[in-house]
C-alpha cells in the first residue's frame, strides 16, 4: 500500500510552509505598507479578479509570449537544423546568434523603445532575441551528433531532403529540442513581462509598473503572485511532464 503523503510532497509542503512563514514575519516587521502580508495580497488579487482588465492583460502578456515563443522556434529549427548540418552555415550563423546571446534584453528594451516606440513590437523581439540562442544552440548540436550513417543510407537509397528531415533529423533531435523548448516555454512569459515593464502601455507588466510608479503595495504583491502563481501552473502542468519525456526519450536513445 503506497503511503498517503510522499516524502517528496510532505519536503515540499515544508518548503511552501516555510516561505508563507518567512513572508509573514517580513511583514510584520517591515510594516504592511511596504510589505502587504498574505491575507492582505490575496484580498488584493481577489478584487483584481473581478477588473476586466486584469484578465485582459494576462490574454495580452501571454499572446506576446506565445507568438514570440512560435517564431524563436520556428527560427531555431530552421536556422540550427542548417548549422548543424553544414560547417560553413554555423560558421555563418554563430556570430549572430553570439550577439544575440551577449546581448542584455534591457539594451534591446531601450534601443526598441527609440526605434519604434512603446507597444507589442518590443516584448516580441525582446523575447525572441532572448530565447533564440539557447534554441539554436540545442537545435544544431542534436543535429551535429546525428549519426551519419543515417545520412549515407539516405543518400545510397535516394531519399529525398524532405523525407530525410521528416524521418530522420526532426526524430532525431527531438528528445534535445523537447528539453530546450521546456527552458523557453518556462522563460518566454517571465521575459515578455520584463519588456512590458519598460517597453509596453499594456499587459502585466506595465501592470505591475503602474502599481510601483502608484506605490500601491497590496495590487503589486497581487501581481507578484499572478506572475509566480503562472510560473508554477506552467512548471507544474507543462515544463515538467516536458522534461521527463525528454530524460525518457534519451534514456531510450541507443
Amino acid at each position: 500500500m503506497k503511503p498517503l503523503f510522499s516524502e517528496s510532497r510532505v519536503v515540499s509542503g515544508l518548503s511552501v510552509g516555510t516561505l508563507l512563514m518567512a513572508w509573514i514575519a517580513i511583514s510584520l516587521s517591515m510594516g504592511q505598507a511596504l510589505v502587504p502580508g498574505p491575507g492582505a495580497t490575496l484580498r488584493a488579487l481577489a478584487k483584481l479578479c473581478m477588473n476586466p482588465g486584469f484578465w485582459q492583460a494576462l490574454a495580452i502578456t501571454c499572446a506576446r509570449a506565445s507568438a514570440a515563443l512560435v517564431t524563436t522556434v520556428i527560427l531555431a529549427l530552421i536556422t540550427g537544423i542548417a548549422a548543424g548540418l553544414s560547417k560553413r552555415a554555423m560558421a555563418f550563423l554563430a556570430p549572430m546568434v553570439t550577439l544575440c546571446q551577449s546581448t542584455p534584453p534591457i539594451l534591446w528594451i531601450t534601443l526598441l523603445m527609440v526605434w519604434v516606440g512603446s507597444g507589442s513590437t518590443v516584448p516580441f523581439i525582446v523575447v525572441t532575441a532572448a530565447l533564440y540562442p539557447p534554441l539554436f544552440a540545442v537545435v544544431a548540436q542534436s543535429t551535429a551528433h546525428l549519426p551519419a550513417e543515417y545520412f549515407s543510407m539516405c543518400r545510397v537509397h535516394r531519399i529525398a531532403p524532405t523525407a530525410i528531415l521528416r524521418r530522420v533529423i526532426l526524430p532525431g533531435i527531438f528528445p534535445g529540442f523537447l528539453g530546450g523548448f521546456s527552458f523557453a516555454l518556462g522563460s518566454c512569459w517571465k521575459t515578455a513581462a520584463v519588456a512590458e515593464f519598460f517597453g509596453s502601455a499594456t499587459g502585466m507588466g506595465a501592470q505591475i509598473y503602474w502599481a510601483y510608479r502608484m506605490l500601491e503595495m497590496e495590487t503589486l504583491f497581487a501581481w507578484a503572485l499572478t506572475l509566480v502563481g503562472l510560473g508554477i501552473l506552467l512548471e507544474v502542468g507543462v515544463i515538467t511532464p516536458l522534461k521527463k519525456q525528454a530524460l525518457h526519450m534519451i534514456r531510450k536513445t541507443p
